[in-house]
């Protein structure tokens, strides 16, 4: 396990890769997760601060992401990731037009009768 600083260090660049993958601004995702901006920002300058569990939590729900994502960890066996990696990366698409929802149900179901 690394020490204090790699892992404070680590949270810290996986938190702000994540964050700016959704275009995010710090504010938002404090917003998002319930937390205030000056302690994402504390966390994100990776100084040694770790967050605990609560506020990891907080942060993983609002980017749609694991805690173990976060933090480096392996993932838990059998977590059923390649459904979790589906929705992270189509999860909106209610947000199409209906005809265009209906072409691509029409599509799954032909998959998934095969």
């Amino acid at each position: 396990m690394a020490d204090k600083h790699q892992q404070a260090s680590l949270i810290s660049k996986n938190i702000k890769h994540m964050r700016e993958v959704l275009g995010w601004t710090q504010a938002k995702l404090a917003s998002e997760a319930g937390v205030t901006a000056a302690a994402l920002s504390k966390i994100e300058k990776g100084d040694g601060r770790i967050p605990t569990i609560v506020v990891l939590r907080k942060i993983a729900s609002a980017l749609n992401v694991k805690p173990y994502e976060i933090t480096g960890e392996d993932a838990p066996e059998d977590t059923g990731d390649k459904k979790v990696e589906f929705f992270r990366k189509w999860g909106e698409l209610d947000k199409l037009p209906e005809a265009d929802q209906q072409i691509l149900r029409d599509m799954m179901e032909r998959f998934t009768k095969k």
